[in-house]
């Protein structure tokens, strides 16, 4: 075999190395094109339930009502008002509330900000 047909043999070689890298980087986005959509959908869908803020008007009444009775059935025990109003913040906390608190404990993000309603 000449020299000449060695580096032909060689550029032979490694366009099919190139061609085999190429096929298996097309069939990686193709499944990442097809997997990823739906891993999104299972993890963004509860999160954006527990995130929600806006509540029905029968939902934000029924809240309100549970509230209030949980800090009326305390302040009826005897308990002052600081530490009733210290308890109903930790039982009925928000839910941004509840997200910033896990992704701060978890470490996922460091403190977690969020922009404030009246900025």
């Amino acid at each position: 075999m000449t020299e000449e047909e060695k580096k032909l043999r060689e550029i032979e070689i490694e366009k099919k190395e190139e061609f085999h890298d190429v096929e298996e980087l097309r069939s990686i986005l193709k499944t990442v094109r097809e997997e990823v959509p739906g891993l999104l959908k299972d993890i963004v869908g509860p999160f954006k339930d527990l995130i929600g803020t806006s509540l029905t008007e029968e939902q934000a009444r029924e809240r309100a009502k549970a509230i209030a009775a949980f800090y009326k059935e305390l302040i009826d025990a005897g308990m002052k008002e600081d530490v009733v109003m210290e308890l109903v913040k930790s039982q009925f906390a928000s839910p941004m509330d509840l997200v910033k608190s896990l992704m701060s404990q978890k470490g996922m993000m460091g403190p977690v900000k969020f922009k404030e309603e009246n900025e």
